[in-house]
This record gives structure tokens, sequence and C-alpha cells, in this order.
């Protein structure tokens, strides 16, 4: 047996083998293991470690009571397996093999009450646990992800080193990994990461449905590559113009992609969290079920056949497009940033928004200058809606954001996040709303009672018509 080693990878799949190589490229000794499937599984670990010349001194695994006894006590183990029952069903089959004071971490896309569960039951046992949002993809996880860190504060210290080495870092070359409390509070952060990203790509597709309709495919590809040399710079606005530059046979690669988006769960689970804290996330949830309004193609196809198909013109500029663009995006961190507060009060967190920023500012799928710019925001001001750079870019873009959705509903273009950012933001700056109406009707109905202006919050009041 060669000399043991701490560090042990669990699932050679695209984030495990990146994580790995990561690790090694930074010179920590770790074992492989990947499970044996007969005709379906068998040698990939050793596949891996013949692939990468980086991992050659590693050991590789795929029976997993050796892999086991190839780490040293206390051993530190980072499963990157699916979540849910796949991740369940390997624990059981793990923690028998384990000692007490040895460390678990699920780096998986894991929901944080999942999370919270495993976290009990391990600590009973005796072992340390961490559950970790990883963010980056593949390219991120080898060269650097994004990690949100929750569990035991005693594990992360035990691991912080070595994942301060393998994260990415920002301008300021602080370490894009921060622990953000018990149980399942780094897989929140993360989860709320996936809410922001749902519709910062639907905001960007959008931008596409608009764009198309005035603008050739190569102007709007240019328009895009433009823009990201300026403030609205992200990584997903990137990589969009990227896409727009493909073409197959003389048309755009894009155009031969059927327009049915895909989803893990992660978007319903950020818009469920939101639910159950009863705050208003209304771009996630609208960029949810703009993916799930995607899935009826066929019934699209009907309508579209029935009532007719968006109209071939806009009275728009780029410039327009762009400020209400912005602008969105403002709103959707804005709520992004306020769900984690509110899950710090029900849960007893104590995230820390300017440390989230920083986290999320490179190494992950969302990293962009306006997170940049909210850790700076974060630490003069709670709500981004308060600082000066959000005031500045409304009062030069507050009439181009307003144009831009009476545009696109005078030509039946459906545009909902950016709908959902200016409805959030015109019910913000609602001083007094329509919800009285609302009490009146639940009290009429129901006898649920109300507060009455000028009245103590204690004692609810009913209407006359209750008389």
């Amino acid at each position: 047996m060669k000399n043991k080693v701490q560090w042990g990878m669990i699932g050679m799949g695209v984030m495990g083998t990146s994580l790995s190589r990561n690790f090694a490229q930074k010179g920590i000794p770790l074992a492989l293991y990947n499970r044996f499937e007969k005709g379906k599984e068998e040698g990939v670990a050793e596949l891996k470690k013949a692939s990468y010349p980086e991992l050659k001194s590693a050991q590789a695994f795929e029976n997993l009571a050796a892999f086991i006894a190839a780490l040293a006590p206390p051993r530190k183990l980072f499963m990157m397996l699916p979540s849910g029952k796949p991740t369940t069903v390997f624990l059981k089959k793990l923690v028998p093999l384990l000692s007490e004071g040895d460390l678990i971490i699920d780096g998986g896309n894991a929901h944080f009450e999942a999370t919270n569960k495993n976290a009990r039951w391990l600590k009973k046992g005796g072992f340390l646990f961490l559950g970790i949002g990883v963010s980056g993809g593949e390219e991120g996880a080898l060269k650097g992800p994004s990690l949100m860190v929750g569990g035991d504060p005693k594990a992360y210290a035990l691991v912080k080193k070595d994942l301060h080495l393998i994260a990415a870092k920002n301008k300021n070359q602080k370490a894009c990994c921060a622990y953000f409390g018990p149980g399942g509070a780094g897989h929140y952060v993360k989860m709320i990461h996936n809410g922001i990203e749902y519709a910062e790509m639907q905001l960007l597709a959008e931008v596409s449905a608009l764009g198309r309709v005035f603008l050739s495919h190569t102007r709007l590809q240019k328009a895009l590559k433009e823009w990201n040399a300026t403030e609205s710079k992200s990584y997903l606005l990137e990589i969009t113009a990227a896409l727009f530059s493909y073409s197959e046979e003389n048309r755009p690669f894009i155009d031969l992609i059927k327009d049915q988006a895909s989803n893990k769960g992660t978007g319903a689970w950020a818009t469920a969290a939101a639910t159950a804290l009863a705050y208003p996330n209304t771009l996630m949830a609208s960029a949810l079920h703009a993916r799930f309004i995607s899935a009826f193609k066929t019934d699209r196809e009907t309508y579209a056949h029935t009532f007719g198909d968006y109209a071939q013109s806009l009275d728009l500029s780029l410039s327009e497009l762009k400020k209400s663009y912005d602008l969105s995006r403002w709103i959707n961190h804005h709520q992004g940033f306020e769900l984690l507060s509110a899950a710090n009060k029900t849960y007893n967190w104590t995230i820390e928004l300017n440390e989230v920023a920083t986290v999320w500012a490179e190494g992950c799928i969302i990293k962009s200058t306006l997170l940049e710019q909210c850790i700076k925001h974060f630490e003069k001001n709670r709500s981004l809606l308060l600082s000066e750079s959000f005031y500045e870019l409304l009062k030069s873009g507050k009439a181009a954001w307003k144009k831009t959705l009476q545009q696109a509903i005078t030509s039946e273009i459906a545009v909902p996040c950016m709908q959902a950012a200016w409805t959030t933001f015109s019910a913000l700056k609602t001083k007094e709303s329509s919800a009285n109406l609302i009490q009146a009707q639940r009290d009429f109905f129901g006898a649920h009672g109300f507060e009455r202006i000028g009245q103590s919050e204690e004692e609810l009041q009913h209407g006359p018509w209750a008389q």
C-alpha cells in the first residue's frame, strides 16, 4: 500500500474529475473513487488517472472498502454525486466504513433541507459534515470554483486552507469561498445563486427575442459582445454573445435548437423557498414559468396559428434595450440578496451579503461586474435599490425601460422577467397599495379581520359589513 493520504474524491463525473485535477494541480495528494457497474462503469477512476498527468500520483479505486482503507484519519471525503436518492444510498454504504471524526463533504446540488437532515444524522454518528455549493461548471471546477460552505464550523476549520487554495480568486485575490452557517446554509446560498441564474438567462433570452426583430443576427451578436465591454459585463452575457457567433451552412446555429428549455429543479427549489418565507422572488418565478411554458411546444404552435404570432417590427434602439436589461438585472439581484436576508431571520443564520457577493464575483455562473459593485454597496447599504449606482442607472434608463415594455406589449412579444422586474419596482415604491381592498374582501367573506389605520396592530378590526 502506498502512503496514505487524507483527501478522497468520490464520483469521477465531469465535476468530480475537474475538482480532482484542481486539487492535484495545487499539490494536494488524493485518492479517487468511482463505483463499479459491470458494462456501464468499469475502471473509471483508473481511466481518469491515466488521462490527466496531474493525477498520475493519485490512487484510483472502484472498491469502496479499499478506497477508505487508503485514507489516513481524519479522512476528508469530497462527494460529487447526483443529489437526492443516489447520495442517500451511497452515504448508507459509506458511513459503516468510516471512523469517528472523519469528514464528509457533499458538493452536489443538494436541497438545503436534505443537507440539514444529513448534518443531524452524521453528527449523531460522530462524523464531521459540510454541505458545499459548488458553482462554475466544468471549467470553474478545474480552474477555481465558487464555494458556498455550510455545516459544522469545526469541519470547515479543518479544510479551509485547502478549499481556499482550490477556489477562484476575485480581483483582490480573495478566495471565492466562505462559510455561511450550520446545516444547509451553504446549499441554500447555492440555491439562490441558481435562482438568480435562471432569471439572468431568461433576461438574455428576452433581449434576444426583442433584438432579433429589429437587428440582424450578426448585429445582435456584435451588440452583446460590445455590452460585455461595459458595466453590463458578465459570464452569461459573454457566452451568449459567443453562442450567436456559431453557424451551420450559413444558418445561425442557435436557430437549429428546439425552443424547449429544460430544468434540473433548482429554480423550482428557489421559488418554493421564497414562498415558504413569504418573500416575492418574482423574477426567479417568472424565469421558471417561462421554461415551463416553452415545454408546451405543440400548444404554442396551435395558439400561434389561431391567434397570430408576434409582430415583426419594433420602435426600439439598442441603447434603450440595454438600459432595460441593466435595470432588470438590478431588480433580480436585489430579490436574490433580500431572500438571503429573509432566510437569515427564519433559520438563524448569519449570512453576510457582501461575503456572498465576494464568493459570487468569480468562479461561478453568475459572476459579473454587477456583483463586484455589490461587494462595495453592501458595505454601506442593506438594499441594492438604495445604492447610488442604481439611482443613477434608473435616472438615465427609466424612460427606456418603460418604452421597451410598451413596445414588447404592442408587438405581443413575451418578456416575463423584464415585466416582473418593472412590476416589482413599481410595487415596492408604491406608498399606499391596493392591499386594503384585499383585506376588506377577506374580512367580508371570511371574517379574517384587518388592521385599521391609526389603531393598535394587536387587535384586529371588522368592517360594517359584518354587522
